[in-house]
C-alpha cells in the first residue's frame, strides 16, 4: 500500500512538471522516486556495474550492462535498447528485444529484470 501512495505522488509530481529535459523516475524498487534526468542526445547506460553504467541498479535481476536509454528531445521521444538477459519489459509485460532500438514516448512504463524495478519516462 505505501508503495502505491509514492507511485501516486511521483506520477502526480512529473504530471506537474514544467522541465522539458528528458528523465526517468523510479516508482516502485529500492529507488523510488528518484529522477534520473536524461539530457537531451546523451546515452545512459543502467546496469548492476558500475563500473559499465552511468546510473547501478543494485538487483540481482539487473544485468551488469542491462539497458540504454537516450531522450532525443527533437523527437520527444526516448531511445531504449535491451543488452540484457533478463529482459527490459514495457509496462504492460511486452519483453524488449535484445539489441533492437524502440522509440517510446512520455509517460511509458518500463522495468528492468523484474516487477520490482519499474520506471516511467517523463
Amino acid at each position: 500500500m505505501k508503495n502505491d501512495i509514492l507511485t501516486m505522488q511521483v506520477t502526480r509530481s512529473l504530471a506537474l512538471s514544467e522541465d522539458k529535459q528528458g528523465g526517468l523516475i523510479c516508482i516502485r524498487g529500492t529507488h523510488i522516486g528518484k529522477l534520473i534526468p536524461l539530457p537531451s542526445d546523451q546515452k545512459v547506460i543502467f546496469g548492476r556495474d558500475a563500473t559499465q553504467c552511468t546510473y547501478a541498479i543494485t538487483d540481482a535481476q539487473v544485468s551488469r550492462k542491462h539497458c540504454e536509454i537516450t531522450y532525443v528531445g527533437a523527437l520527444n521521444k526516448y531511445r531504449v535498447v535491451d543488452y540484457s538477459k533478463n529482459g527490459t519489459f514495457l509496462g504492460n509485460g511486452a519483453r524488449l528485444e535484445r539489441e533492437k532500438e524502440y522509440y517510446l514516448s512520455s509517460a511509458e512504463e518500463l522495468y528492468m529484470g523484474n516487477e520490482d524495478n519499474l520506471y516511467k519516462l517523463r
